[in-house]
């Protein structure tokens, strides 16, 4: 099995996986791609018994992950691969792929170079891709790339740093479930406004995306750690009304809209009257440790639980070794009252990551929507 992730979060991966699925051992790595082989002899019983395509890990620092194949160096033999693979799985000839082509991280998040963009290596490689396909005539991709439930995912990988004369890519697959991102390598194609005040933004955009979180307009939203307004900007343009939580300014745009608040506070100093009589979401981005993240919180989520449908709380880990928490904040959200929450590392995310949770009725409005 392949997984990719952020260049540093490696050695919290492989103790994830060491965690959550006793059957899977080490086998290679480099810097935020890792591979794992499938050993029945350290599974547990509830361990499946074989990797299949629908294989689900539980991680939340996995970006992206599926079934390894190998090492290929052309267009050529990755159709070749892709008909094997075909055959393998007895699917028709009509069955068409998704093709995920993206670029494995560089550099730290955070310090890339000014000049850096990713993105220009794997277009140009999927075009190859699917010209060497359409030439064949013999395996078909969708022409969208956003993967859909039950679809049969191609992942390509380029591992190679722009330093090598030599690409390296790396071949495998999946079958698409909610549990994977639906684009390619978890990254969604995302801008930043040049209005926008902050980089808040693509988290907030990335976090709706990654969790399905059914915002409506007209949603009442609160934001704690709202300065300067990157978020806060993301939600006021999709409709809803927004009270910011922050003893910071927050950027004058942000200021001026007529369906947003600013309560000019520390959260331990805000209590329930300052706050409107219905929020349906609640959000946090703080500089602080996970455990006074989550106390900012509970203390809300407890005064707003009659109409709360979710929350979406960016936890900082400002050591990796916080990364072994986890799965006692997951516990933690839950007592809160919501009945689905899960850790993901979004692609946006820096040292840190996104805990989503959906309450009853907000679980019930994003199954009514998908339906």
């Amino acid at each position: 099995m392949f997984t990719v992730c952020q260049i540093g979060a490696e050695n919290a991966l492989k103790k994830e996986i060491t965690r959550e699925h006793p059957e899977l051992r080490f086998a290679y790595s480099r810097p935020g791609f890792l591979t794992f082989k499938f050993d029945p002899k350290t599974a547990v019983a509830a361990s499946p018994n074989e990797l299949t395509p629908e294989f689900e890990l539980r991680s939340a620092f996995a970006r992206a992950y599926g079934i390894s194949l190998e090492e290929v160096a052309s267009p050529a033999l990755i159709i070749e691969k892709t008909l094997e693979l075909k055959r393998a799985l007895y699917l028709p000839p009509e069955e068409a792929f998704r093709l995920h082509v993206w670029e494995k991280d560089e550099f730290p998040k955070g310090e890339e170079p000014p000049d850096f963009a990713t993105g220009q290596a794997s277009r140009g490689l999927e075009r190859l891709i699917r010209k060497e396909a359409g030439s064949r005539g013999s395996v078909r991709f969708h022409e969208s790339v956003v993967a859909m439930p039950g679809d049969f995912v191609l992942n390509v990988i380029i591992l190679g740093s722009r330093k090598l004369e030599k690409p390296v890519w790396w071949l495998g697959y999946h079958r698409h479930t909610p549990q994977h991102s639906p684009f390619p390598g978890g990254i969604p194609e995302i801008e930043l406004p040049p209005e926008a005040p902050s980089r808040a933004f693509l988290k907030l955009e990335e976090a709706v995306l990654r969790s399905g979180a059914p915002l409506l307009p007209g949603d009442t939203a609160v934001e704690i750690g709202s300065a300067p307004g990157g978020a806060s900007y993301a939600l006021l343009q999709k409709g809803l009304n927004v009270v910011g939580i922050d003893p910071g300014e927050m950027d004058a745009r942000v200021m001026a809209a007529a369906h947003f608040k600013h309560i000019q506070k520390v959260v331990a100093a805000v209590h329930r009257p300052d706050l409107p009589a219905s929020v349906e979401w609640l959000l946090v981005d703080m500089n602080v440790t996970p455990n006074i993240a989550l106390f900012a919180i509970d203390r809300l989520a407890s005064r707003t639980k009659d109409t709360l449908l979710g929350v979406l709380l960016t936890i900082k880990l400002n050591q990796w070794k916080m990364a072994d928490q986890i799965p006692s904040m997951l516990e933690h959200v839950k007592v809160m009252g919501m009945v689905r929450a899960r850790a993901v590392q979004l692609f946006h995310n820096r040292q840190e990551i996104l805990i989503y949770g959906f309450t009853r009725k907000g679980l019930l409005r994003k199954t009514s929507r998908v339906g």
